[in-house]
């Protein structure tokens, strides 16, 4: 740090300051350091850990850090596609280098502007959905997140939630829900846009954190 009498302490033996194991009084300026060197501990903090901008059908994300976070969150914004399409998610135990087609659940919850609802589900389906039916009208983007849980665990299923929107021609639509990948093995990496009926991604952006948590 850049003062001599660090965190309240002066002398030779000021404790070293690391994630998850701070210690002394600390002013703001000193805070500020410690998290631009990633040693302040702040519990539920987001770590970016990869930003991609959509240049293909689908979005492979291959740098979940794992075995670091439990909670992943992932953020999909304005992102189209080039024909009418369900999005969902396909996780791999190899690094990416294959998807799994099978083994997943989900139950979602849909609804439209002009009142009427509907569930999607399946126990059987080769993806877990995120939405569907998202057209190629010029402002039908679809925006929306997941949290995923448990990959890195190989004693565990991994879990999703979602919660996404988007307009079906012109009726404003929301889609949210749950799902799961039901073999217990750790997950490195998933892939994003590969649904029951997926036509290609054109544009948009999906980013990945690692939600930081006392281990």
């Amino acid at each position: 740090m850049s003062k001599s009498n660090k965190y309240g302490y002066s002398g030779v033996d000021i404790p070293t300051q690391a994630a998850f194991a701070n210690v002394g009084k600390f002013d703001p300026a000193e805070i500020n350091e410690l998290v631009q060197e990633d040693k302040w501990t702040q519990y539920g903090q987001l770590e970016l850990l990869q930003t991609q901008t959509i240049s293909s059908a689908t979005a492979d994300f291959t740098a979940l850090q794992e075995a670091t976070y439990n909670v992943h969150l992932f953020t999909l914004t304005d992102c189209n596609t080039s024909g009418q399409t369900e999005l969902g998610i396909r996780v791999s135990n190899d690094n990416g280098s294959s998807f799994e087609t099978a083994s997943y659940q989900f139950a979602n919850q849909r609804g439209y502007s002009n009142g009427s609802f509907a569930e999607r589900k399946s126990t059987s389906q080769g993806s877990i959905r995120l939405g569907g039916d998202v057209t190629t009208y010029s402002n039908s983007v679809f925006n929306g997140y997941f949290y995923m849980y448990n990959a890195g665990d190989s004693a565990k299923f991994t879990y999703f939630t979602s919660h996404n929107t988007f307009t079906q021609g012109t009726i404003a639509t929301m889609e949210f829900g749950s799902g799961v990948y039901n073999n217990a093995e750790s997950i490195n990496a998933i892939r994003i846009g590969e649904g029951a009926s997926t036509t290609a991604f054109t544009s948009g952006i999906i980013s990945a954190y690692g939600i930081k948590e006392y281990s």
